[in-house]
């Protein structure tokens, strides 16, 4: 028991019983317990040792997050594709795509010294990327010429009878591009002449010609 002396004279005090606290030794394993559903096993000490240390048991260890399956990862990337708008079409979308393009996009012979070009409409696409091409050059004198390149190296799929990307041994459109540009200016204009009138023969075949047509668009659009 604690004792206190003075001259004035003395006392004794009850003390508190000393505590044992069990440390585990550092090479020591400490005791396991492995939860249902987990991957990794938490640690698990006395929580009256952990609070002596300073230590609230519920902040011990964080939990280690499992690692996700393959099946997981692609439900997320799928998820995360749909909502960012690029969710990938179907092999059977794309391919009752293809038929459709195939169905109505129009091709045109011509036929220029004995040697065969062939011309084709070009996609909603490849139209939108001409035009985007020579925005730059509006107001100037350079925009015919741009025009013509741009939507002939978009068009012509054959040259002489031969496949143009087999002709050029390329497929990219900068060489066909560069190739355009090579061409004999009175050729060039005689091969965009062409282009310009098979774009008007595929407006004209899917445009409504009677005016009961128009009436029955009118009338869809209004429901």
């Amino acid at each position: 028991m604690p004792k206190y002396d003075s001259p004035i004279g003395s006392k004794q005090f009850p003390g508190q019983p000393m505590r044992d606290i069990s440390i585990p030794d550092e090479h020591s394993q400490p005791p396991r317990q492995v939860r249902p559903g987990r991957d990794h096993a938490q640690p698990v000490f006395e929580e009256e040792a952990l609070r002596e240390f300073g230590i609230h048991p519920e902040q011990q260890m964080p939990q280690l997050p499992r690692e996700m399956s393959q099946v997981e990862q692609d439900i997320l990337a799928a998820k995360k594709a749909k909502r960012e708008g690029k969710e990938r079409l179907s092999d059977g979308a794309r391919r009752r795509i293809e038929m459709l393009i195939g169905m109505t996009r129009l091709s045109k012979d011509v036929d220029i010294d004995g040697k065969l070009y062939k011309l084709q409409t070009l996609k909603s696409r490849e139209l939108r990327e001409a035009l985007v091409a020579t925005a730059e050059f509006d107001g100037t004198i350079q925009l015919v010429f741009e025009t013509r390149k741009q939507l002939l190296a978009r068009s012509l799929v054959v040259v002489a009878g031969v496949d143009v990307e087999q002709f050029l041994n390329s497929s990219e459109l900068q060489d066909k591009l560069d190739f355009i540009e090579e061409m004999d200016h009175s050729l060039l204009i005689r091969l965009y002449n062409e282009y310009v009138e098979l774009s008007n023969a595929a407006q004209a075949k899917y445009a409504l010609k009677t005016v009961e047509e128009v009436k029955e668009v009118v009338e869809d659009l209004k429901k």
